[in-house]
């Protein structure tokens, strides 16, 4: 890997108050960690999640939670419609958005049928792993 991208990474890492990444494909493994000047900035992350997940518990709603840190869209291009919107029925395995990480374009997909009642995330945010994206109700 070279410089330029470790220090985007890094760089990433200290915008999203993220402190440990470790990432392995095949037989490489990048492993890095970084000292945390606002170790409140995280839990002040979560508790503002944690709201908006409460008052959905009595009912069916599940999440669709980000599988990597990188950047959320909601469209394969700039041009084209959303994947998925508010009131959409999807499919197990239908692609709803993609996360971008690392150059690398990795798709968001439903795992189980539902209906979207909620997009949590906007368009090219910078999402962190296993950040809520989406709710969805079981159908």
């Amino acid at each position: 890997m070279e410089t330029s991208e470790m220090q985007a990474i890094m760089q990433l890492m200290a915008e999203n108050g993220i402190s440990k990444l470790k990432y392995q494909q095949k037989d490489e493994t990048l492993e890095l960690t970084r000292e945390s000047t606002t170790p409140e900035v995280q839990p002040v992350a979560n508790t503002s999640v944690q709201p908006a997940q409460a008052n959905t518990a009595a009912s069916t709603a599940q999440t669709i939670n980000a599988k990597f840190v990188g950047t959320f869209y909601t469209s394969g291009n700039p041009d084209d419609d959303p994947f998925v919107k508010v009131g959409d029925t999807v499919k197990a395995g239908q692609t709803v958005a993609v996360i971008e990480a690392m150059k690398m374009m990795n798709n968001v997909v439903a795992p189980q049928d539902g209906r979207i009642t909620k997009v949590l995330a906007a368009n090219e945010d910078l999402v962190e792993f296993d950040q809520p994206l989406f709710e969805f109700e079981s159908l």
